[in-house]
């Protein structure tokens, strides 16, 4: 039986990463096109962010037991199918209904990625040298998202927002290529009550964390380009260049953070410094909307946040996969993501109805600030090492 190669399992995995998560890039970059066309309000662009991800923070757990149960092979191929076929959902989506139904469907794979990925590196990826591997398939979300923010206004500009969508249904369908032949380890080798046991306690810390990393980033994210465009007066291009940066700092940040968290500073301590680069980015933002600094601060602000939060879930997959028994990879993954998705859900529309209501980002942005404060406390919870740090 064939094992993946190192370079098959980074672009599988990141393949996967970026399709699951792909529809957040779409409601954020094409935020505009969507209020024109369904007629709709900042707060219901807001709700299909919430959509996928309530349906995956809520089905995270259930996601990950049953990749512990079928095997990481099998799972990963079904994320890769049904984030296809969501995306095919939200490019036909008639009305503004069908389009949170879609949206709904997006939740799917977005809860099932992660504990699938992880378990298929935990396969093929011996403890002490998954730091890289785990560091390039979270990137994969950011690599989507770079995408999304160059292509997609391109894409949008030659045909329409709808073909613009299904055009990266491609993503899959090669992942999927690069899965034939491969069959599952894990699930030939399972036995009744195997994923039983109680997770560490430095799992549910990590899943605090991601609560509130989530809830600012989901914020930040969700919100950046449209706070650029209507706020900062910036072009829709510029716009969505914005997304572009974050997505290509937070490709580098997630290969990057997790090496060194692996190695020399250890996941905790790691966590605690990507929070505070975020905080700063917040507090940029608040500052440019309070117009107390220019414009192009927006600049920094999306380095930071690409550097900061949006690593986060690198670093923290890596210290589930690290301390967690690789038969409760998938469960342990899935609380973890529980939390994180919850956050990503309410997030946004959160700071879109703050908006409508107040008619200003700052009280939004601060809000922000003061969620990533709370993660570098919490971050103190996590254990300061890893699988090769030192206490």
């Amino acid at each position: 039986m064939r094992s993946l190669s190192r370079i098959g399992l980074s672009a599988i995995t990141s393949a996967t990463m970026a399709i699951a998560t792909f529809p957040i890039i779409v409601f954020s970059v094409l935020a505009a096109d969507l209020i024109e066309e369904f007629d709709i309000a900042r707060f219901q662009v807001g709700v299909l962010v919430t959509a996928t991800g309530l349906v995956g923070a809520l089905m995270s757990p259930v996601f990950g037991s049953v990749t512990d149960r079928v095997g990481a092979v099998t799972s990963t191929r079904s994320v890769l199918g049904l984030g296809a076929l969501a995306l095919v959902g939200l490019a036909l989506s008639p009305t503004y209904a069908a389009l949170v139904a879609a949206s709904i469907l997006t939740g799917v794979p977005n809860g099932w990625s992660n504990p699938a990925t992880n378990a298929l590196i935990v396969e093929n990826v011996p403890v002490g040298r998954r730091g890289v591997v785990t560091g390039i398939k979270q990137s994969g979300v950011q690599i989507g998202t770079f995408l999304g923010g160059l292509l997609l206004p391109i894409f949008v500009s030659l045909w329409n927002w709808r073909m613009a969508v299904a055009a990266f249904t491609v993503i899959p369908a090669a992942a999927l290529a690069g899965l034939w032949g491969h069959r599952d380890r894990s699930r030939e080798q399972w036995r009744p009550g195997q994923g039983d046991g109680p997770l560490p306690a430095s799992v549910k810390w990590v899943t605090v964390y991601g609560t509130l990393s989530g809830l600012a980033t989901s914020a930040m994210f969700g919100f950046f380009p449209l706070f650029a465009e209507e706020d900062q007066l910036w072009s829709d291009w510029a716009a969505g260049f914005s997304i572009a940066v974050i997505g290509l700092t937070g490709i580098a940040a997630r290969i990057f953070w997790p090496a060194a968290a692996e190695r020399h500073i250890g996941h905790g301590r790691t966590l605690r410094l990507l929070a505070m680069l975020s905080l700063v980015s917040a507090v940029l933002l608040a500052l440019a909307a309070a117009d107390l600094v220019p414009s192009w601060s927006l600049v920094p602000a999306a380095v930071l946040l690409g550097g900061g939060a949006i690593a986060w879930n690198a670093v923290g997959m890596l210290a589930v996969m690290d301390f967690t028994p690789a038969s409760l990879v998938g469960r342990g993954t899935g609380l973890v993501l529980l939390g994180f998705l919850f956050g990503l859900a309410a997030g946004a529309p959160i700071l879109g109805y703050s908006v409508d209501v107040t008619g200003s980002y700052v009280p939004g942005w601060i809000g922000a600030a003061v969620l990533l404060g709370g993660c570098a406390i919490v971050a103190g919870r996590i254990p300061g090492r890893g699988t090769l740090a030192s206490p």
